[in-house]
């Protein structure tokens, strides 16, 4: 009989350590930065990146991608300390309500939101991955990529995903990146959202700036942190490709990140980052027009004839 109790009360203890566990979150781990939460998948015990020293790369990254253009990053409205380590789950109502919550301390932290020039920003999540497989794996992503920035849920850009992501990327500035990814990676998808920014704060749609400005902005700002071994190799690339192509049109997908960084440069070098910046208006309302007349200078500027090649088929190539 003594056994027997014995016994039943294991099972029962047992089931008890099943459900609690069953209430904790074992999906992803939590951590604060400056600008709003990062989402660690899986244990942080299970990183070789040490997630204090990354969240102080992704600060000076926003920093970085933001002071590039003249400007200083937005700040979070409340007191929000950054590297600090979370219990419990991340809980989200809408852009700007987004909470820590920890059902087994009856605790909710809310995450402040930022403000820059006056104008209400929703907190930035980051999902680092321990690697791009795991990446690729947990999104159901059918096409590789590095890292990207999203500005609406992820569950419209990636239906499939694993719940728990669709759970966590209700918000709507989110980066996804791997946990090894370089400062140059960072600055880059920072760089889209210092655009997102400044474009809605002029009531700009920032998805409307052709693609060759829209990467060639990120590329240029997230230059100075890239190994410097291939700026030959690309700029070499850069000439090849305008030899056969012309910036009016569709610039291919591979092409908008090597061609747009060298017209982007080009600009800046004319213009000034200021003046740079105002043309955006006019990039996004005719594209054609402006890369019309900015190509023979850009074309000069790498030692090529101003005018387009013959049969070219203006930016259709990559």
């Amino acid at each position: 009989m003594r056994g027997w109790r014995t016994a039943c009360l294991s099972a029962v203890l047992s089931l008890v350590s099943v459900v609690a566990a069953l209430g904790e979150n074992t999906d992803y781990s939590l951590m604060s930065w400056r600008y709003g939460v990062v989402v660690w998948p899986g244990q942080l015990n299970t990183y070789s990146t040490v997630p204090e020293r990354f969240v102080e790369r992704l600060e000076a990254a926003a920093e970085e991608a933001f002071g590039f253009w003249g400007y200083e990053p937005p700040q979070p409205t409340d007191e929000w300390p950054g590297s600090v380590r979370h219990e419990g789950r991340l809980h989200i109502d809408g852009p700007y309500d987004v909470a820590i919550v920890d059902d087994g301390a009856s605790k909710e932290i809310p995450i402040p939101n930022l403000s820059w020039q006056g104008a209400r920003l929703s907190p930035v999540l980051v999902i680092p991955f321990v690697g791009h497989w795991r990446m690729h794996d947990a999104l159901g992503a059918t096409a590789t990529f590095g890292a990207q920035f999203f500005y609406r849920p992820l569950v419209r850009t990636y239906p499939l995903a694993e719940p728990w992501v669709h759970d966590v990327g209700l918000g709507y500035r989110t980066v996804i990146c791997a946990s090894h990814a370089g400062d140059d990676v960072l600055i880059h998808e920072f760089t889209h959202w210092f655009q997102w920014t400044w474009c809605e704060a002029r009531d700009l749609e920032p998805l409307a700036l052709p693609p060759l400005i829209r990467e060639g902005m990120a590329e240029s700002a997230a230059a100075e942190a890239e190994s410097s071994p291939y700026d030959a190799w690309d700029r070499q690339a850069v000439i090849d490709w305008a030899k056969h192509n012309c910036l009016v049109g569709v610039v291919g997908a591979a092409a908008r990140y090597t061609v747009g960084e060298s017209l982007v440069s080009y600009l800046l070098d004319e213009l000034g980052t200021a003046r740079f910046l105002a043309t955006l208006r006019d990039w996004i309302a005719c594209p054609d027009r402006m890369a019309a007349e900015h190509e023979p200078g850009w074309r000069e500027s790498l030692g090529l004839p101003l005018a387009c090649p013959e049969g070219s088929g203006e930016g259709a190539g990559d």
